[in-house]
């Protein structure tokens, strides 16, 4: 039995199809390393990340079925963060994550713990983990989307401030949404930036001194280099 040659249109098809599979795959739209980001909230860090986990899923959806961004919330202080993420590796339960991100504010707890978790993890070797701080909350980085803060007053002020943008809320769904739309990123990007590196320059290295500012700008530019434009 002999096979008929195929016809040059379903050639094309053929060729059609492989030049797009190589253009998803191609360098040009590398995949994303798995990723899980840890959030020390339940709602207002995990919500907000979301939107970034959202968009870059979707790009990645036809080429790829697990999703590449996860964020999870876990209700934990500063220094059970790190433990746990430790103990959900070792038990192999996060096995195949490439990077993990530890989202904590300092709020009220005490300084060690704050500064320990940072140091912790940047004093390993090889560690595939990094850290988005936010002295005081994470409503500061929400804020420098909008304008410039310097004051060491708090969550407190920081959420007063923000309700004078949208009608602020820490479980509000749309989030990330309200955000984008109506704040800069690149503002908040180029504000934290500043906030962090004034702190360094001037020799200031423990985070719990580091009264305001952020490294939240860190994990969003990371995200935002898996985004295709």
């Amino acid at each position: 039995m002999t096979l008929k040659p195929k016809k040059r249109s379903d050639l094309k098809k053929i060729q059609n199809k492989m030049k797009l599979k190589e253009s998803k795959m191609g360098t040009r739209y590398k995949l994303p390393p798995y990723t899980m980001i840890i959030c020390e909230g339940v709602k207002t860090e995990p919500l907000y990340l979301s939107g970034f986990a959202r968009k870059i899923n979707e790009q990645y959806k036809e080429i790829s079925k697990k999703e590449h961004i996860v964020v999870f919330g876990t209700g934990r202080n500063t220094k059970g963060l790190l433990n746990f993420v430790d103990r959900m590796v070792a038990e192999g339960k996060w096995k195949g994550y490439e990077r993990f991100w530890l989202v904590y504010d300092k709020d009220d707890f005490p300084y060690d713990n704050f500064d320990n978790t940072q140091f912790s993890v940047e004093g390993r070797e090889k560690s595939k983990i990094k850290v988005a701080w936010s002295n005081e909350s994470i409503e500061l980085w929400f804020l420098l989307h909008f304008q410039d803060y310097r004051s060491d007053n708090g969550r407190a002020q920081y959420i007063e401030k923000l309700k004078e943008y949208f009608d602020y809320s820490k479980t509000r769904e749309d989030l990330y949404d309200v955000i984008m739309r109506k704040g800069s990123l690149e503002d908040a990007k180029r504000r934290a930036k500043k906030l962090f590196g004034e702190f360094q320059e001037n020799g200031i290295t423990s985070p719990s001194a580091m009264v305001p500012a952020t490294r939240m700008y860190e994990l969003v530019e990371e995200l935002e280099s898996y985004i295709r434009l």
